[in-house]
């Protein structure tokens, strides 16, 4: 079974792409693993997955 989590750019004056870069390896060293990602009025939004730990 997978669980899945939604995760967005944070709100700040100045976007900062790779924060958010950081943001999504952070998830990947615990095993999650990006869906898909959209941009929505200017902010970066992504879907991320990884099997449930039971």
């Amino acid at each position: 079974m997978k669980e899945y989590k939604f995760i967005h750019q944070k709100l700040t004056p100045i976007k900062r792409d790779p924060d958010f870069e950081d943001l999504l390896n952070s998830y990947a060293k615990t095993g999650w693993r990006v869906v898909n990602v959209v941009v929505h009025r200017g902010i970066v939004k992504a879907i991320i997955e990884r099997d449930k730990k039971e």
